[in-house]
C-alpha cells in the first residue's frame, strides 16, 4: 500500500458473553487485552487504529464501524470462532477489499476452517502480526517494539494490565494452554519494565500471566526485585498475580511477594476433591493441602482468590452440592471469585476423552463452550443438572449461608488483611448473595431472556447475534450458521473432525507439539494474536 495513504484498521476482541448480556461488562476484572497488544504491533501515528472489545462494550453491530476498512484484525478464545465469522461477513460486505487477519487459540484449534475464512490465519504469537503488517502495508507501518496500546482503550478503572511470561509449565487436562502445548518462558526484564512504565501511573497492576511464579525460582526472584524497585518508585500502588499451587510450597514466597507490593494472588483451586484434581491432571494442587495454602496466604496479609469448576459428566450432583455446602460453610477460606462447569475445549485431553467416550451431547455447539451451558452427558438426570447449572453462577438459594460466611470470614482475618483487601473479598461474596447488583459490578448475570435458556447445548438457543445486524452480501450469509461440535446423533461433526485430524497430522509431521516448539480464559491471551 502507498505510504501516502493512511490505512484504516479495526482490531476486535470477539466475544460471546456467556450471560447473554448485550451491553458488555465494563466493570469486570480482568478485561481482555489481546486487541491492545495487537495494536502495539502497528507504528504509532502512521495507521488509523480503532481497538474494540466486545467483552467490555458488548457486540459490535454498528454498520459504520465496518465501512472503508483496509484491515480487520480478530482475536478471541476458541468459542468465539462464530463471532469472528460474523464480523468477517460485516467487514467484507461494507469494505470488499478489506484484509481479514485472525489468530489465537481459535486458529490453532481450527486451522482448516480458519484458512477457509480469513485472509491471514495466524498460528503464532503476537509478533506474527508484525510480519502481516509488513506484507500488507510495508515496513513503515510496523512498530519496532510491541507495547500494548492502552491509550486506545475506552475504559478507566483502578487496574492496569502487564504480562511477564507466556504459557504455563503444567498440563491440566481441561486447559486451553495444554492444547497449545507450547513452552513456558519469561520475558526479559527490559520488556517487563517497559510495560510497567507504559501503563497509566498510580494504579494497581494485574499481572495477566498464566503462571506468574513459573518454573525457575531464581528468575522469579529477579523479576520480584525489579517489581519491588518500581513499586517503591511509586509507578503503581500494588499488584495482583496468578500463581500455581506449587508457589505455596515455599512459605518464604509469600513474604517475598508482600515485600514487593503484592496485595493479592489468584490460584486455580478448581476443586477441593483430590480424586477430581487427579482426574484434571492438576498435580501442582497436590503439592500443599489447598486449605492450608489458602489460610497461610490470608494470614500472611495477602488476599487470595480462586475459581471452582464442576464436571457433571464425572461428578454426581451430590458430590457437587456437598462441595458447595462445604465452601459456603468454611469461613477460613473466601468464597470463589467465579464458578463454572468444566469446558472440554478443543485440542485438550479432556476434549479427546469426551469425544472418545461419546460424552458430548447431540447437536453440541462451539458457541456454547462458555462454562455455563452443559456440553456433555451428566451422570445424573439431565434436567436436574441443567437446573444446577442455571443456579451456579449466582449460588442461588445460598443467601443466608453466604451472609453468615461473610461475618465468619471477617472475624477470622480482620487483623491480617487490610480494609481494602477485606472489602474486595467480601464484596465478591455479597454479589453472590445479592444477584440484583451483579451486572452493575461486572459479575455474570443473565439477561431478561433467561427464561428462554435451557443451559443444555442441544436445545440452547443461539441468540440474536446469529441474525445479521444489517444486510450482508448473500455469499456471507453462511457465516451466521453455528459451528457444531457434534451432529444430531452425538457423533463428532465432520468439520470439527477434519480440523482436529489436520492439526494432529501436522504436529506429527513437524514436531510442533513437542516441548521444543516456539512459545489462552479469560477472554484473550496477549501472548496469542
Amino acid at each position: 500500500m502507498n505510504q501516502s495513504r493512511v490505512p484504516r484498521v479495526l482490531i476486535v476482541l470477539a466475544h460471546f458473553d456467556e450471560t447473554r448480556n448485550p451491553e458488555g461488562r465494563p466493570d469486570f476484572i480482568p478485561q481482555g487485552t489481546g486487541h491492545l497488544f495487537l495494536a502495539g504491533a502497528f507504528a504509532r501515528d502512521r495507521v488509523s487504529l480503532r481497538a474494540y472489545s466486545e467483552f467490555h462494550d458488548g457486540p459490535l453491530i454498528d454498520e459504520a464501524a465496518f465501512a472503508d476498512l483496509d484491515m480487520l484484525v480478530l482475536t478471541g478464545v476458541t468459542a468465539a470462532f462464530d463471532r469472528m465469522r460474523h464480523l468477517t461477513a460485516y467487514a467484507r460486505t461494507k469494505s470488499p477489499g478489506c484484509v481479514i487477519v485472525a489468530g489465537g487459540p481459535v486458529v490453532r484449534n481450527l486451522p482448516v476452517s480458519s484458512a477457509e475464512t480469513f485472509d491471514y490465519a495466524c498460528e503464532g504469537d503476537v509478533e506474527e502480526m508484525q510480519a502481516v503488517i509488513r506484507e500488507v502495508f510495508g515496513e513503515w507501518a510496523v512498530s519496532e517494539t510491541i507495547l500494548p496500546r492502552f491509550d486506545l482503550a475506552n475504559w478507566g478503572g483502578p487496574v492496569s494490565y502487564v504480562e511477564t511470561s507466556r504459557y504455563c509449565n503444567f498440563k491440566c487436562s481441561f486447559c486451553a494452554l495444554t492444547a497449545e502445548n507450547r513452552r513456558y518462558h519469561s520475558y526479559d526484564l527490559g520488556y517487563i519494565e517497559a510495560q510497567l512504565r507504559n501503563v497509566p501511573a498510580k494504579k494497581y497492576v494485574l499481572f495477566i500471566d498464566n503462571n506468574f511464579y513459573g518454573n525457575s525460582k531464581d528468575a522469579f526472584h529477579v523479576k520480584l526485585d525489579l517489581i519491588r524497585s518500581l513499586w517503591r518508585e511509586g509507578l503503581f500502588q500494588g499488584w495482583i498475580a496468578l500463581v500455581t499451587g506449587d508457589f505455596f510450597r515455599d512459605p518464604d514466597n509469600l513474604e517475598a511477594v508482600r515485600a514487593a507490593g503484592c496485595l493479592g494472588l489468584f490460584s486455580g483451586v478448581e476443586t477441593l476433591n483430590e480424586a477430581q484434581l487427579k482426574r484434571y491432571q492438576k498435580k501442582q494442587n497436590l503439592v500443599v493441602p489447598q486449605l492450608e495454602a489458602i489460610r497461610t496466604c490470608l494470614k500472611a496479609g495477602v488476599a487470595f482468590q480462586y475459581g471452582l469448576m464442576f464436571d457433571p459428566s464425572s461428578q454426581t450432583m451430590q458430590a457437587m452440592q456437598d462441595e458447595l455446602a462445604f465452601i459456603t460453610g468454611e469461613s477460613t477460606m473466601p468464597l470463589p471469585a467465579f464458578l463454572s462447569l468444566t469446558i472440554p475445549l478443543l485440542g485438550t485431553p479432556l476434549f479427546d476423552e469426551c469425544a472418545a467416550e461419546r460424552r458430548f451431547l447431540p447437536s453440541a455447539k462451539l458457541r456454547d463452550m462458555d462454562g455455563f451451558t452443559l456440553m456433555t452427558r451428566p451422570i445424573d438426570d439431565l434436567g436436574e443438572v441443567a437446573l444446577f447449572a442455571r443456579k451456579l453462577s449466582r449460588l442461588d438459594g445460598n443467601r443466608v449461608r453466604i451472609l453468615r460466611h461473610c461475618l465468619g470470614f471477617y472475624r477470622n482475618y480482620r487483623h491480617s488483611l487490610s480494609g481494602r483487601q477485606m472489602i474486595h473479598l467480601l464484596a465478591n461474596s455479597l454479589r453472590l448473595a445479592l444477584p440484583s447488583v451483579l451486572h452493575r459490578h461486572g459479575l455474570p448475570t443473565r439477561s431478561g431472556s433467561d427464561d428462554n435458556l435451557t443451559y443444555v447445548t442441544t436445545t440452547q438457543p443461539l441468540g440474536p447475534l446469529y441474525t445479521p445486524a444489517f444486510r450482508v452480501s448473500e455469499g456471507f450469509r453462511s457465516h451466521f450458521a453455528p459451528t457444531m461440535i457434534t451432529d444430531a446423533s452425538g457423533a463428532l461433526d465432520d468439520t470439527i473432525a477434519r480440523n482436529l485430524e489436520f492439526r494432529s497430522s501436522r504436529r506429527q509431521r513437524t514436531g510442533l507439539g513437542s516441548n521444543t516448539a516456539q512459545a489462552e480464559s479469560v477472554p484473550s491471551t496477549p501472548a496469542a494474536i
